[in-house]
């Protein structure tokens, strides 16, 4: 997983801190600092998600599928923060049937500033899942209903468009439970993030 995330994290400071070195190059952020008033943020993001776990024999499986998240959080200072978010996991076949969920999240984010409102930063924390999963024939594919906690971590950053507005760009990778089994689902996002000042 190191030689996705450590170069994901490089190729993301390099492109978002292109566009807003010059936003405060006279008056840079002291990392440390923390805000007069914790800035709390809120948005949406939408991307591809793919389950990770074993196609069953004797039928076709597509394990990707449009991911969907809500968000908001807060930054303690200008290195760290608190996020949650819920998240529709996506319809995927297998078994000759579907297997479904969503979750909610909550990390700890840590990251560096870029100016003024863009940032590159890294995310760990939990997952509650809930999951169906149903099948033509079980084939060994265990069916049913599950629920249950597991991990959560990523990367991600975003560029500031305005001092309230940001597109934000996040790999994540979720340990969500199954019928059976716990299962690691990627999803790869682009979304848009508000900032109340």
């Amino acid at each position: 997983m190191k030689s996705v995330v450590l170069p994901s994290a490089a190729l993301l400071a390099a492109v978002f801190s292109m566009p807003s070195f010059a936003q405060n190059a006279a008056n840079p952020p002291s990392p440390m600092t923390t805000p007069a008033r914790a800035p709390w943020y809120g948005g949406i993001s939408v991307g591809r998600a793919e389950l990770k776990d074993a196609c069953p024999g004797g039928f076709s499986c597509d394990d990707h599928d449009t991911t969907v998240r809500l968000f908001a959080g807060t930054r303690f200072n200008n290195i760290l923060g608190l996020e949650l978010g819920a998240l529709d996991f996506g319809k995927f076949t297998r078994g000759g049937g579907e297997t479904k969920g969503w979750g909610g999240d909550v990390a700890a984010t840590a990251g560096f500033p870029i100016g003024t409102n863009s940032s590159v930063f890294g995310k760990a924390g939990v997952v509650y899942a809930k999951t169906e999963v149903n099948a033509a024939t079980a084939g060994g594919l265990q069916t049913g209903k599950e629920s249950g906690w597991g991990p959560r971590w990523g990367v991600g950053g975003q560029v500031g468009l305005t001092p309230n507005w940001a597109v934000r760009l996040d790999w994540d990778r979720y340990k969500i439970q199954l019928p059976g089994s716990k299962e690691d689902l990627d999803t790869v996002m682009l979304g848009a993030q508000y900032t109340f000042r």
